[in-house]
């Protein structure tokens, strides 16, 4: 077993002030090293951003086409139901009918 001289050990600086000392030397290269880091940790946040809102847009576009899809059904309805009052309006004015009273409805029986 080979013996430790302390001295010798004591002699160097330790790994710390080694850390600090290279870390100072070279503090460019660092810095653009943590640039660079937070450069990727900021396209991967924005990437997933970006993917989250294109989910949502595209949950807003099916939206969007069924409440169309809606609005043209109740174009069609509102139509149909223009379409009823306006042959109403036509035979009043122009023919001179009128809704019958309650007494002047005849039912007529089925077979």
């Amino acid at each position: 077993m080979k013996k430790i001289d302390l001295k010798r050990l004591h002699a160097h600086p330790g790994l710390l002030q080694v850390i600090f000392s290279d870390l100072q030397q070279f503090r460019g290269l660092v810095f653009w090293i943590l640039l660079a880091v937070v450069s990727a940790l900021a396209t991967v946040y924005l990437t997933h951003l970006n993917r989250e809102l294109l989910a949502e847009r595209e949950q807003l576009m099916r939206q969007r086409d069924a409440i169309d899809v809606e609005f043209r059904h109740l174009v069609i309805e509102q139509s149909a139901l223009s379409e009823h009052s306006r042959i109403e309006t036509i035979a009043q004015r122009e023919l001179g009918m009128r809704r019958p009273s309650d007494d002047q409805e005849v039912l007529v029986p089925w077979r």
